[in-house]
């Protein structure tokens, strides 16, 4: 049989200095194969192009798709949020524009509210006016008959108590005295007399 060898070659340039050939088995001829890492080879070409479909077929079935399903999922979900929310403000876009237009109608409303007010409390005002004016007129009226009736009454009875003294005075003149019907009838006819 027949021995492997090994035999130091010498570099130049440096502390690694020798590089052992590799040791290669002979064959049963006897005769040694040379064989090198880098020699490629049909069968370990088709070999690695079956491992990275393998690889990719399984990476696809674990890993692209879900996480392909899961990106579509989220960006459903990010297309729909997006929506929701145009939907959202164009809704809160009109309820500002609502609020505007029930804002401006209750200004409107509470103005002619006040205006109504206004209108109802002068024409309550004129009205208790004219009722004060007319209770007022009515009073005055009243007080000037009571006056009236009073004056003429007082007149009366200053009159009669003039009378009477006319009389006692016109007979202490005459010294003589009337008898009561005939004063009466003096007295009567002086007052009717008077101004």
């Amino acid at each position: 049989m027949s021995e492997t060898a090994s035999s130091p070659v010498p570099q130049e340039g440096g502390a690694a200095g020798l590089t052992a050939a590799a040791a290669v088995p002979a064959s049963p001829g006897g005769e040694a194969q040379v064989g090198s890492v880098l020699a490629v080879s049909d069968t370990m070409v088709g070999l690695t192009w079956l491992a990275f479909l393998l690889a990719c077929f399984a990476l696809y079935k674990l890993a692209w798709k879900p996480i392909s399903q899961a990106l579509d999922r989220r960006e459903d979900k990010i297309r729909e949020s997006l929506k929701e929310a145009a939907d959202v403000r164009a809704q809160a876009a009109m309820d500002q524009e609502a609020q505007k237009t029930m804002l401006a109608e209750a200004t409107r409303e509470a103005a002619a509210i006040v205006e109504r007010a206004r209108v109802a409390a002068e024409a309550t005002a004129r009205a208790v006016e004219a009722k004060s004016r007319a209770e007022a007129e009515t009073l005055i009226r009243d007080a000037a008959a009571e006056i009236g009736q009073a004056k003429e009454k007082a007149l009366a009875e200053l009159r009669r108590e003039t009378s009477g003294l006319a009389l006692q005075m016109a007979g202490r003149v005459l010294e003589q005295k009337l008898d009561s019907a005939a004063d009466r009838e003096l007295t009567d006819r002086l007052i009717r007399e008077i101004p």
